[in-house]
């Protein structure tokens, strides 16, 4: 009877600890079902950052965060256990910034490395070290119509013998290759669609117009020749002629995001 007893209690207390590891599992989830999504930075260390469009993006698919930190895009990982988080190593691009905005990104990705606990209000997110608030941001709602605040990019490609344009507009993406054929349209995902906003917004388009094209190809060999172009309220930026599949580094980022959704299988 002794010996049942102890089973009886051991059993007891792995079924408790069984359930308390569940119910940390759920509440995990949730937290990081509820984070999910893109955000707009307001602030960092109670400095107001809104006019600098910092960002942020969790998606709790890939336990992936990424973003623009005032100068660079940066991508890395992000781990939450209850009302905590911290986040992996981050990787940056490696694109040349005034001092200023070198310092706002500085003051951004150290503000993310310190973080260690989080708190959610309806769209308010608040990153924190202890109680002390570091990183403040206000969820961007999913609905397209918010999402899409009237950018159209238009990507052209074309030769003696090759025709490709690839246009984003209202969360659609228009594909044609060829001069003569009728270009097929696809519905960018919800995801596709903020990484390409993050692309774009993170650019100065006033810069388009005056990029200098890395290489000489299209006046030697004949390479396809490339222009970028966008619209956003009624002005339009595009960049000067370049080879394409070898844009400026300043685009190459948003033109490698949208070839790459061109070319996504359905």
């Amino acid at each position: 009877m002794k010996y049942i007893t102890i089973l009886l209690s051991f059993f007891t207390f792995m079924s408790c600890g069984n359930s308390k590891d569940t119910t940390a599992m759920v509440n995990n989830r949730e937290v990081m079902d509820q984070i999910s999504g893109n955000y707009l930075v307001t602030s960092i260390h109670e400095t107001n950052y809104t006019s600098s469009e910092l960002s942020l993006l969790f998606d709790e698919k890939t336990n992936t965060v990424s973003g623009f930190s005032g100068c660079n895009r940066f991508t890395g990982t992000y781990k939450i256990s209850e009302n905590t988080i911290s986040f992996g190593p981050l990787a940056s691009t490696r694109m040349a910034c005034r001092e200023t905005e070198n310092q706002i990104e500085k003051t951004m990705l150290e503000a993310l490395s310190n973080t260690n606990a989080l708190s959610l209000n309806n769209r308010e997110l608040t990153l924190l070290y202890s109680d002390k608030a570091l990183i403040k941001a206000t969820k961007i709602l999913e609905d397209n119509s918010e999402q899409d605040t009237g950018y159209k990019i238009t990507y052209t490609a074309m030769s003696r013998g090759l025709f490709n344009e690839y246009v984003f507009e209202n969360g659609k993406l228009s594909i044609q290759k060829d001069r003569a054929s009728t270009p097929t349209v696809r519905t960018c995902s919800q995801e596709e669609i903020n990484t390409l906003l993050e692309e774009v917004r993170a650019l100065e388009l006033e810069k388009l117009n005056s990029l200098k094209a890395p290489s000489e190809k299209r006046f030697v060999d004949a390479a396809a020749i490339a222009i970028l172009k966008v619209s956003y309220q009624g002005d339009t930026y595009q960049t000067p002629e370049f080879d394409h599949g070898e844009p400026n580094q300043y685009i190459a980022s948003l033109v490698s995001t949208l070839l790459g959704l061109a070319e996504k299988k359905q």
